[in-house]
């Protein structure tokens, strides 16, 4: 039988006056001690913590809000304006309202979200859409939790005076891009990198953009265009998603065992996830200075100020700024990406099973 508070600490105290007020006796000799004995040291400091209201561990086990959950939530890339949500839930406290400590983990160019999930050394990760099916294609069961960005912002970078303003355009440049990816094959299933386009590594920089207008280059429209900018160079961005390839990005990941062993600690993280978004693209100012502070890699100010304008008609699903579709996913979207991956050869669609690569049970109810 469990004691209530009140009861264990009364009979504690009558226990402790009996035993004081009780006459000693003397030992019969016969090895039993007599009834009354006086409390023992460890059964008086029980009886000081509880009228102190201290009821150790216990009550700690039974109130989970006097403790929060330790979790790891690792980047895909450097801290940029990609990222601002999560950390805007981390300067807000809203991870804590949550009854969430969260250690948000740089990324960067060797970074394996995957891997790290399935090793165990994270809870959560941030990943694109393509990724996940990539990884769930090889056997690494990642599954999307939120996704704030609703558009993506995977572009093709080219100068205005280069004279190319369509996909259709791209001819006789050097096209700086990553071949591992799978928008690579994509865009060249379409017939736009066929004609005189030599494909060379991407470095991470416009500099070679600047420098002459027979170079083009992969960016996000929210942070190589400033770059471009910034050096003098007006540019033309060639949307992804304008011509069928438009993967969610920046979506909250884990993984089918961590989901379905701690489901309670998914749901606070999605949910705060989502309105560390909300509050990132409302108030960024406090924000920014943080991931300015996380950023090692040279970013200005005025590049996430940029970055933050560019990111909220990815994000709203109207110019009012309507924000209602942030952490959200749809099922069309999803089988659209699958079926395109699939065609290119890029993931056996039954092992990548599209129907568990995302969950909506984490989101807010309306």
């Amino acid at each position: 039988m469990r004691f209530t508070f009140t009861a264990l600490a009364v009979a504690l105290l009558l226990t402790f006056s009996s035993a004081c007020d009780a006459p000693r006796q003397a030992n019969t000799g016969s090895g039993k001690k007599s009834a009354s004995q006086p409390l023992t040291a460890e059964q008086s400091d029980a009886a000081a913590k509880i009228l102190k209201g201290d009821t150790g561990p216990q009550d700690k086990a039974n109130n989970p809000a006097s403790t929060k959950t330790k979790v790891a939530l690792l980047l895909n890339w450097y801290p940029e304006a990609e990222h601002g949500g999560f950390y805007a839930a981390q300067v807000h406290g809203i991870f804590e309202k949550y009854g969430l400590e969260v250690e948000i983990r740089s990324g960067g160019k060797t970074t394996l979200v995957p891997q790290e999930l399935t090793l165990g050394r994270i809870q959560f990760g941030v990943a694109n859409a393509d990724d996940v099916l990539i990884a769930r294609s090889q056997d690494v069961p990642l599954v999307a939790l939120m996704a704030p960005i609703q558009n993506g912002p995977r572009c093709i970078m080219v100068r205005k005076d280069s004279g190319i303003a369509s996909f259709a355009d791209i001819k006789n440049i050097k096209l700086q891009i990553d071949k591992s990816r799978p928008y690579v094959p994509f865009l060249k299933s379409k017939g736009y990198l066929n004609e005189g386009v030599e494909i060379v590594p991407f470095f991470g920089t416009v500099d070679q953009l600047v420098a002459g207008p027979g170079v083009a280059t992969q960016g996000y429209n929210f942070s190589e265009p400033f770059m471009a900018r910034q050096k003098g160079v007006e540019v033309n961005e060639l949307m992804m998603s304008e011509i069928g390839y438009n993967p969610y990005c920046s979506l909250l990941v884990s993984t089918e065992d961590y989901i379905s062993k701690n489901e309670s600690v998914c749901k606070r993280m999605t949910q705060a996830s989502i309105e560390g978004w909300k509050e990132y693209l409302a108030s960024p100012s406090e924000t920014n200075a943080l991931i300015l502070t996380k950023n090692k890699q040279g970013l200005e100010k005025d590049a996430l100020e940029f970055g933050v304008e560019a990111l909220k008609p990815l994000c709203f699903t109207s110019a009012s700024g309507d924000d209602s579709a942030i952490g959200t996913m749809t099922a069309d979207r999803w089988n659209q990406l699958a079926e395109t991956l699939a065609a290119l050869k890029m993931i056996d669609a039954t092992k990548a099973k599209v129907e568990k690569a995302y969950t909506l049970q984490f989101q807010p109810s309306e």
